[in-house]
């Protein structure tokens, strides 16, 4: 297991968010996004940098934008977008930043990936994750060690409402817990078997947190932060 010294964080910590949708927030309710919920409920400050449609390669660059800057925690929610199986070599088009070409492109992708699925084509040549699962642990655990001695906290996915995409959910689950237990700077927010079952009032549709939702990731991550000490002074 690799070791790092811990840091004496800041009075004012802060904590540093990357991830998908479900760190963002559906626009209807940003303001009630868990990054946002967990700066109001523990006092420190939140630096939400999540983005709809991304996977960890967006979250390297943009943790490349922080290298230079002062945070205390490191957080990091991809896996969603990660393990998505789609058709093997389609392209995947980027969202942020964005631009007209890249719209336009995705609409092409959009179309090719329908004719090519009309076609029967996936099923000759098969599907693969839009982030390989090898490339996905190589991507977070160069943020994880170029972040120390800073903690890291790794947020598991929670399940989709369509059962097909679970099995990978899990499977990239998994390589966060495999991250958790190789460096002991890390730790890992356990959320997959939280949100399984009905745990309807949590969704907004079969894939975005709801304010319900949010709010019981912001406080069980509250709680986790106070069990582990990751960031002196704070309370649940």
């Amino acid at each position: 297991m690799t070791t790092f010294d811990t840091p004496q964080p800041s009075a004012h910590a802060t904590l540093l968010f990357l991830g998908d949708c479900n760190t963002r927030g559906t626009p209807d309710i940003e303001s009630l996004s868990y990054p946002e919920l967990i700066a109001r409920q523990c006092q420190v400050r939140s630096i939400n940098r999540g983005h709809t449609m991304t996977t960890c390669r967006e979250g390297s660059r943009y943790y490349q934008a922080f290298r230079g800057r002062a945070f205390d925690l490191l957080c990091i929610q991809y896996g969603l977008v990660d393990s998505w199986l789609t058709f093997r070599y389609s392209p995947y088009v980027l969202y942020y930043p964005d631009n007209p070409v890249r719209k336009f492109a995705r609409k092409l992708v959009k179309k090719y990936k329908k004719v090519c699925k009309k076609l029967g084509l996936n099923k000759t040549i098969g599907v693969t994750n839009v982030v390989p699962i090898q490339e996905y642990s190589q991507r977070i655990e160069t943020m994880i060690r170029d972040a120390a001695p800073r903690p890291v906290l790794l947020i598991e996915t929670i399940p989709n409402k369509d059962n097909s995409r679970n099995p990978e959910i899990r499977r990239y689950n998994s390589a966060l817990r495999e991250l958790a237990d190789r460096y002991t700077q890390v730790t890992l927010l356990e959320l997959y078997s939280d949100f399984e079952g009905d745990q309807q009032t949590h969704y907004s549709d079969p894939t975005h947190l709801s304010a319900e939702g949010h709010a019981y990731v912001a406080n069980k991550l509250a709680c986790l932060l106070e069990e582990k000490q990751l960031i002196k002074g704070i309370q649940a």
